[in-house]
């Protein structure tokens, strides 16, 4: 896959503080929905940019469709597909965490949905909720941690499917000397062999809703990396405990810092590394290690470790010396 701009790393976790458990408090809807209507508006406008991008054969075309919108500025709704298939995606993701929250009792915050003006190319930095009060054991603290990649990728998978089969074969009409290719998780290779009119070896113009799973993929894959308090890191912990947690954290990190720098001169998940180490490895403890993760749970947690493997994009984005052909 093709395009001209970098994307952003997407923010997709939850947040434990340190607050012992309280009674219940009301919860707060003004700023999630203000920033869900703020991120409503930035992903519509990414979705019309890819839109542009997806019906365009040149430049030219391009910019007139563009500066088309300022004077019928309901063309912007071209964009509504993307919006609606990335929001569901990240709400989907965090709900999951929410609601299971919500079955134990454990105070959290409603998701905040995070806009991303441009130039970040798909609208939204992610989602987090605030998780308010400690776990009781480690079985809430997995249960909560792995329901927001699960429910989150019931969205991605017929997402994708949609997304790949109204896309088609990229045709080049323009022959450039430099451009930036994106990476493609082993979920899209395998989505596209089986669901992409195209064939396997063409090269695919990914309709918006497409982009829209790509970028679901790479949250996915990001919070489920086992570090910190990503989701990953989280099961890592219910699993492994205190110590392990620690070493497989140091050792994720070492592993992020590896890929950045094999992807050189595009270190795609060194500022995401970075984000990781300043916010620290450091994992609050339930109020009891007991009792430990029973065959089902663990069962779950491979499933979660397949799902990391299936999203990962080891190069999410590199530079190419030519793209296209006349």
């Amino acid at each position: 896959m093709n395009r001209e701009h970098l994307p952003s790393e997407p923010l997709s976790e939850f947040r434990i503080d340190f607050e012992s458990s309280a009674p219940p408090e009301k919860t707060r809807v003004l700023l999630p929905a203000i920033l869900l209507a703020a991120t409503f508006l930035t992903t519509l406008g990414a979705g019309f940019w890819f839109h542009i991008g997806f019906v365009s054969s040149t430049p030219d075309e391009a910019m007139v469709l563009l500066t088309r919108a300022f004077t019928h500025p309901l063309d912007l709704l071209h964009g509504l597909p993307f919006s609606l298939a990335i929001l569901l995606i990240l709400l989907a993701h965090e709900m999951g965490h929410y609601l299971t929250c919500r079955h134990y009792g454990i105070k959290a915050t409603l998701p905040y949905v995070i806009p991303a003006p441009p130039p970040f190319m798909f609208g939204t930095f992610g989602a987090i909720i605030r998780i308010k009060s400690m776990f009781a054991n480690r079985r809430q603290l997995f249960d909560v941690g792995i329901a927001g990649p699960l429910a989150g990728f019931v969205f991605v998978v017929p997402i994708l499917i949609l997304g790949l089969h109204n896309s088609k074969v990229f045709i080049f009409t323009v022959s450039a000397e430099g451009g930036l290719e994106f990476g493609e998780p082993l979920l899209f290779r395998l989505a596209a062999w089986l669901f992409f009119p195209g064939g396997a070896e063409a090269s695919i113009n990914l309709h918006p809703i497409g982009w829209a799973a790509w970028f679901g993929m790479l949250a996915t894959s990001l919070n489920l990396l086992p570090i910190g308090q990503l989701d990953g890191g989280h099961i890592v912990y219910a699993i492994l405990g205190p110590r392990g947690h620690r070493i497989v954290s140091r050792i994720t990190f070492v592993a992020l810092i590896a890929v950045s720098l094999s992807s050189w001169p595009m270190p795609a998940y060194l500022l995401f590394a970075m984000i990781l180490l300043f916010l620290g490895f450091r994992h609050p403890q339930p109020h009891s290690e007991f009792p430990s993760l029973d065959k089902g749970r663990l069962l779950l947690a491979l499933a979660g470790l397949i799902l990391l493997i299936l999203t990962f994009i080891v190069v999410p984005v590199r530079v190419v010396s030519h793209v296209g052909q006349l």
